[in-house]
């Protein structure tokens, strides 16, 4: 089960970097989906919101939610391997921060696109957020 996490949290990081490989329309394009999906669940609701404020909050937690479930699958990858428990925290938290770091890098190649250290924290914060999840789990275990 194991080498099923692991092929799991490889194939989700190199989602994570061809998102951010897309040039800034098409990342767009992709984030009005949901906008727009957000935008008639708040009409429906009665709570209007502009356009460009929601979609500036759904790509945050966009970056946020990739990094935790990134993080839950790496410590699930973690888990049963033959790297000590404690040892590996370190490993899952400094995957985290790199992949974010990369990420942003490779957004400084990607057309209409940049990297920010605020994006990289965000990003950071939901590996982290992920990471405390899953030993708060096992803790309850």
């Amino acid at each position: 089960m194991r080498k099923f996490y692991w092929f799991a949290a490889l194939a989700f990081t190199a989602l994570i970097f061809y998102n951010s490989s897309l040039p800034a329309p098409d990342s767009n394009e992709m984030s009005y989906f949901f906008v727009k999906l957000v935008a008639g669940i708040n009409s429906f609701l009665d709570k209007p919101m502009p356009l460009p404020a929601m979609n500036h909050i759904i790509r945050k937690t966009a970056h946020f939610t990739e990094y935790f479930i990134q993080a839950l699958l790496i410590c699930n990858a973690f888990q049963e391997g033959t790297i000590e428990r404690k040892e590996s925290h370190g490993y899952i938290l400094l995957l985290s921060l790199m992949t974010a770091m990369f990420d942003e890098y490779i957004q400084l190649f990607s057309p209409g696109r940049s990297g920010q250290v605020t994006d990289i924290m965000l990003d950071f914060s939901g590996g982290v957020t992920g990471w405390l999840g899953f030993q708060l789990w096992k803790w309850m275990k």
